[in-house]
């Protein structure tokens, strides 16, 4: 009886960087910060479908609980008017309008 023992499929480093959408140089060193699975062969960084499957999920983001906000606002708290008198704070206020020098007229009717 034959028994058929099929290899994983190994990606190297480039290959992987390129299904994931990442920099080669960006997987080498979190592989040799040892921050992501990988194996190595032959003193080369290999990866399989497991393993980029590991790192996709390594690096999920998820929203927090309190992030979902019926959509009313996407500060995490709600802003308050500084008043000057109150904090010492002089309020910022804008440039005042450069003058024209010739009086604000514009055009070929200027003359």
């Amino acid at each position: 009886m034959t028994v058929y023992h099929y290899a994983p499929a190994l990606y190297t480093a480039a290959e992987a960087a390129e299904i994931l959408k990442v920099k080669k140089s960006w997987l080498e060193r979190q592989a040799a910060a040892r921050k992501i699975p990988f194996t190595m062969l032959g003193g080369a960084y290999r990866f399989t479908d497991v393993h980029l499957a590991a790192i996709v999920q390594l690096f999920e983001m998820t929203p927090s609980p309190s992030s979902a906000r019926d959509g009313r606002s996407r500060s995490p708290r709600a802003r308050e008017p500084v008043h000057a008198a109150n904090s010492g704070i002089a309020p910022l206020r804008p440039r005042p309008r450069a003058r024209r020098r010739d009086g604000g007229v514009t055009g070929p009717t200027a003359a």
